[in-house]
């Protein structure tokens, strides 16, 4: 009979259950992955992964394990008073209680996120950390995404908020000021982070061209990440490192949102390691916003616009958006269809395609709906080269109604700030 396996509270049961847990919540993704394949998913009744392997123990015992004990040592020091009169640990308590309490005030007055990080000296990292630490407390937050590249954040407060904020909802809404009558989008697709035909440098040049240009909206046509198969090879084939290498290097702009689809190789993390990329986004990366695997929405006033990817045999949601935007066939191409002018993205990668490429949407919108549309190809050579412009009359054969303009606000950046 082989012997049972410790629990992790009984190895180190020199520490009590809670600090324990407090550190294993400190771990990255990959390390929790480890503690999940020695333990499985219940800690306090261990079954051991049966293809535990000797490099596997190696990491365990000789890596983690360690730094495990590390952190609590650590943590117990910083608990323990000193020999002098103050106790060294209470004023930083004062001061994080004193910053929550400051986050909350700047959260219920309507502040976003740009003006919470100046306000509070914050990297936007800091602010989703923070935000993160209140949801694992049971403390929800809904998000309002602005044409200017912001977030606003609302704490869900009764019972009908809560149950919205429950519901798998693949529509996501961009607020635009009631004045604003045209819009630039960036347009992206396929970008297999994790692949060796990435091109995570083209896709910095996106985010730079976005930000000569006044661009604040991405969108992407899916497959963030090559995910757990792929044409060619991977230089990260470990499903939780190309996660967090994703997280870590797509670019941020604190004035760029990027809205996307998920595309087959996103849904293979969650197919084959039960890693949710929307998920690890909405906790991690807030300007990175996932509606839905295969099929997402994007509100614009009255109008809307369809991000779709191909995954398997599932089908495009149907929809009567005047612009259909289509990821996965790594070629550039428009055709109007069913009253709709579908656009496929090309890739921004090297896979399949020899010069990588992306598109530049400009919008005009008349009574909220899109009335005139224009295509910029663009090409990130030793310049940003544009290779072809298509414009698109959005009037012909639709049928819009006189109604009141929706999904806008009279909205402004106001940095100066007063507890008065």
């Amino acid at each position: 009979m082989s012997k049972k396996l410790q629990t992790i509270y009984e190895y180190l049961h020199e520490y009590s259950e809670e600090e324990i847990n407090f550190a294993l919540n400190e771990l990255s993704v990959e390390e929790k992955a480890l503690i999940e394949k020695r333990y499985g998913c219940d800690l306090d009744n261990p079954v051991s992964s049966t293809n535990w392997s000797k490099i596997d123990s190696k990491e365990f015992y000789g890596k983690l394990i360690p730094k495990i004990k590390r952190m609590l040592s650590k943590k117990e020091k910083e608990t323990e008073p000193s020999n002098e009169t103050v106790i060294v640990s209470e004023p930083t308590k004062i001061e994080e209680k004193k910053d929550i309490s400051m986050l909350f005030y700047l959260l219920r007055n309507g502040k976003n996120n740009r003006e919470i990080c100046e306000i509070l000296h914050m990297e936007p990292k800091e602010l989703y950390e923070e935000l993160l630490k209140l949801k694992n407390d049971g403390i929800r937050f809904s998000k309002k995404y602005y044409s200017d590249g912001s977030i606003k954040y609302k704490n869900v407060s009764s019972i009908q908020e809560l149950n919205n904020y429950k519901i798998t909802n693949q529509n996501r809404t961009i607020i635009t000021d009631m004045n604003e009558n045209s819009m630039k989008v960036l347009l992206i697709s396929d970008l297999h982070l994790g692949n060796e035909k990435e091109r995570l440098d083209l896709i910095n040049r996106a985010f730079n061209y976005c930000i000569k240009n006044g661009i604040h909206i991405i969108l992407c046509g899916g497959d963030l990440i090559d995910g757990a198969f792929t044409q060619g090879r991977q230089k990260i084939t470990n499903i939780y490192k190309q996660i967090e290498y994703f997280i870590k290097n797509y670019p941020y702009d604190k004035n760029i949102l990027t809205f996307s689809v998920g595309g087959d190789h996103d849904l293979s993390a969650l197919t084959y390691a039960s890693v949710d990329l929307i998920e690890v986004c909405n906790n991690y990366r807030h300007d990175i916003i996932i509606g839905g695997y295969n099929n997402t929405q994007i509100n614009l006033k009255n109008d809307k616009i369809h991000l779709y990817h191909h995954i398997g045999s599932r089908t495009m949601r149907k929809t009567d958006a005047p612009i259909i935007l289509h990821g996965h066939s790594h070629k550039y191409s428009t055709e109007m269809r069913n009253n709709a002018l579908n656009i496929t993205i090309p890739t921004l990668s090297d896979i399949n395609e020899l010069m990588p490429s992306a598109l530049e949407l400009d919008l005009e919108f008349s009574n909220g709906y899109i009335t005139n549309s224009l295509i910029k190809h663009i090409h990130f050579g030793s310049s940003d080269v544009i290779l072809s412009e298509a414009a698109f009359d959005m009037l012909k054969r639709r049928t819009m109604n006189e109604e009141e303009i929706k999904n806008t606000e009279l909205y402004r950046q106001d940095l100066s700030f007063s507890m008065t």
